[in-house]
């Protein structure tokens, strides 16, 4: 009797064991469950947050340069137009494009709530050359505009005495518009 007991008691003990191992388990699993879906709804929200920053980001960058880019005269000052062919001449050499000329023309604007201020740049560069101008040339803090862009072989010059290869240079001229906002008045 008292082993059938004891045998009884080990079997509820066993018995209450696996039960315990049981529910514990299911609830462990239900609760790594739950952490995995929190995970990854927060992994979805992070991922709207950074691409908010970026798009802000890119938003402030817009709005500084139409901010910068506002003005109540109806052309542009010659100290700007001054300032603009100094940063293009700037860009030219940090890249070792050699310049051929570098000429502003003032534009009528047909748009009376815009000013525009065109520049023809010639220049003697390769490809490669010409890729990181463009490239620089699209971070300026101006409305900027490529009307043309005119690449051919550069012609060989009987007096140079260069051994480089020019089929791999060229004369590219851009003709590029700056335009600037006018200011409504209120």
């Amino acid at each position: 009797m008292m082993k059938q007991r004891y045998l009884l008691l080990l079997f509820v003990m066993i018995l209450s064991t696996m039960c315990f191992f049981y529910f514990s388990t299911s609830s462990v699993k239900a609760k790594i469950h739950k952490i995995n879906s929190y995970d990854k709804e927060i992994k979805i929200e992070q991922e709207k947050l950074n691409s908010a920053k970026v798009i802000n980001d890119q938003l402030q960058q817009v709005s500084k340069i139409i901010m910068e880019s506002m003005t109540t005269n109806d052309k542009f000052e010659i100290d700007e137009v001054n300032t603009f062919i100094k940063k293009l001449a700037d860009l030219a050499d940090k890249y070792e494009i050699s310049i051929d000329s570098i000429s502003p023309k003032v534009v009528a604007s047909e748009k009376s709530h815009l000013v525009e201020q065109k520049y023809t740049l010639s220049v003697v560069t390769t490809f490669v050359q010409m890729g990181q101008f463009l490239s620089e040339l699209e971070s300026f803090d101006h409305i900027l505009k490529i009307n043309t862009l005119d690449v051919r072989p550069k012609q060989e010059d009987k007096n140079t005495d260069s051994i480089e290869l020019l089929d791999t240079r060229y004369k590219v001229t851009f003709e590029i518009s700056v335009f600037k906002i006018i200011k409504e008045e209120l």
